[in-house]
């Protein structure tokens, strides 16, 4: 999946990118999303800058490069949405060159224009919510790494934490029991 800056820091800054890996498969970043998170945040000295700096070399991480009339296609929607920033536009660019129909993105903004050109933003919520669905992490993490993005400053306001808990009652109700030894 085509990965924006925010979802990549965050799980950078919680050393949760194996999530990312395990719930998405294939993660894929667009190059002004590496310069903005990685060489950016190196000259920030910021520690996940130096984790998804090591994920791109493992090739955990791809960065895709945009053709010609994609990178214009970016400098389109960055010029068109003024409240998005250039690497959500290489975001969404991306997406619409490789065919993508859902992206991880996080800010409203880059969402609604996503939407628009018919591409399906998910959330880095929703990676929790699926991380447990898959059994990856349990169900007593969640609220600690709940705590932990809102402590490196992920904002989330009231009606996405309410509805990711009205989300997370579902699936914890349809979720079979753990059957132990």
């Amino acid at each position: 999946m085509i990965i924006n800056s925010s979802p990549l820091i965050i799980f950078g800054k919680l050393n949760k990118l194996h999530l990312l890996k395990n719930v998405l498969g294939d993660l894929v970043i667009s190059q002004a999303v590496y310069d903005e998170v990685v060489e950016n945040g190196k000259l920030k000295n910021a520690p996940e800058a130096f984790i998804i700096e090591e994920a791109v070399k493992s090739n955990i991480i791809e960065i895709k490069k945009l053709s010609q009339d994609y990178l214009k296609k970016a400098v389109s929607l960055n010029n068109f949405y003024r409240s998005i920033d250039y690497g959500e536009a290489e975001t969404i660019a991306l997406a619409l060159q490789e065919g993508s129909i859902e992206i991880l993105i996080d800010e409203r903004a880059a969402r609604k224009a996503a939407q628009i050109h018919g591409i399906k933003p998910r959330g880095s919520l929703r990676i929790l919510l699926l991380a447990f669905k898959k059994n990856l992490i349990p169900q007593e993490d969640i609220k600690e790494i709940l705590a932990q993005m809102t402590r490196e400053k992920f904002r989330l306001g009231a009606d996405v934490i309410n509805e990711f808990w009205d989300f997370f009652d579902k699936i914890n109700k349809n979720k079979p029991a753990s059957k132990t030894l």
